[in-house]
């Protein structure tokens, strides 16, 4: 019995110190996003390798506002986001090679460490950026979708 909490004592400080480095690892870029009337400047962490892509915003307790994380793809085509390890609720908004949001979604946080089976949330369109928000946060600021997103500064220190 003392082996598997000292196990899942130090499995639990390996995730936390993973995550913890991969956040400060992630590049930032301030992107704006144009729906109507509505406009909006945002600073996101940028993944855009395999390994950015499949850590996202894993074991983060919170994101602050008007932050998020930018999926960037080599190529537009179905995309599809689960919730494994995530801790928020959060939004996802699916964007294709011209920056349009064709889908968003809400997304739900892993119910328990124990959960086996996680719900997908594919793209209803081909999609070559995924931007994820705070629950709520597209629908706050009349972002639907239709919205633009641009880069408006290059990228920045780490």
């Amino acid at each position: 019995m003392a082996w598997r909490l000292k196990y899942l004592i130090a499995v639990s400080i390996f995730v936390f110190i993973s995550a913890a480095q991969a956040e400060a690892a992630l590049s930032k870029r301030t992107i704006s996003l144009a729906f109507g009337k509505h406009r909006k400047s945002v600073v996101v962490e940028i993944a855009k390798s395999p390994q950015e892509h499949a850590t996202g915003l894993m074991n983060r307790k919170k994101l602050n506002s008007d932050s998020g994380m930018l999926f960037v793809f080599e190529t537009e085509q179905p995309r599809e986001f689960w919730m494994k390890n995530t801790l928020i609720d959060l939004d996802i908004a699916y964007f294709d090679k011209n920056g349009k949001a064709v889908d968003i979604q809400q997304m739900q946080a892993q119910v328990s460490m124990m959960q086996a089976n996680f719900p997908t949330y594919p793209s209803k369109s081909p999609a070559q950026f995924a931007l994820e928000m705070n629950s709520g946060w597209f629908k706050k600021n009349g972002f639907l979708e239709g919205t633009k997103f641009d880069f408006v500064t290059g990228p920045s220190s780490k």
